[in-house]
């Protein structure tokens, strides 16, 4: 407790501002915490393991009844992030991860290892969620256009959309680095221990452990 005091002294007198968010992202872990039973219980399609550590319980969202997200003991998941499963979309984080502002969402399934670190605004999806095909397309939008709420005119029934969600498996490694603005794409099998690249893209391949990926669309550029 004298450690946390001290701690608390040393930012106040030498970084005010920061002292301010430390308050605060303590504040949001603990309160996340106590609302984890009413939102994440057996039948929420969300398990978390032990001394997980959640910022917003928005962060989380497992689309009933199939979808479902674990989380595996000792990892950090920022407030900024967004972790969302939808259909029969699984996501399995690992031990000891941190999840800062990153964005991963699953229809098919997502598994990443342990001790993997997410920089900033990266992006990780297992489908495609809109087809390529503009006529297609375009029945999507007008779907979605004409669904949305509010509204504040009639529609028309619209046009039967005959497609569903391309999706393929991406699988992370342990001890993986995925740097700022690092895209991961469906497909992607990436090996332990790799660097992801700040701004790299990751599209659908193998990529072997203990590489550096780099580039539009990323390619191994070293070996570790």
């Amino acid at each position: 407790m004298i450690h946390y005091f001290i701690k608390a002294l040393w930012l106040l007198r030498t970084r005010p501002v920061h002292f301010k968010n430390v308050i605060r992202s303590l504040y949001l872990f603990r309160r996340t915490k106590l609302l984890q039973p009413f939102f994440f219980g057996k039948s929420s399609g969300v398990l978390l393991e032990t001394n997980v550590r959640i910022q917003r319980i928005r962060t989380l969202c497992a689309e009933r009844p199939e979808a479902s997200i674990k989380i595996g003991a000792d990892s950090i998941v920022y407030e900024n992030a967004r972790i969302e499963a939808y259909g029969q979309g699984q996501i399995h984080i690992g031990k000891t991860c941190v999840i800062g502002d990153a964005r991963i969402y699953s229809r098919g399934k997502i598994t990443i290892g342990s001790r993997v670190i997410t920089s900033w605004n990266v992006f990780i999806q297992d489908f495609d969620p809109h087809p390529t095909d503009p006529e297609l397309r375009s029945i999507q939008m007008q779907q979605i256009c004409d669904n949305f709420k509010p509204s504040y005119k009639e529609h028309a029934e619209p046009k039967k959309l005959n497609w569903t969600f391309p999706s393929d498996a991406i699988v992370i490694g342990d001890d993986v680095w995925i740097g700022a603005n690092a895209t991961i794409l469906k497909g992607a099998k990436i090996g332990a221990g790799c660097v992801i690249a700040t701004g790299s893209v990751v599209t659908a391949g193998d990529y072997p452990a203990r590489s550096i990926l780099a580039g539009v669309p990323a390619k191994v550029i070293k070996v570790i």
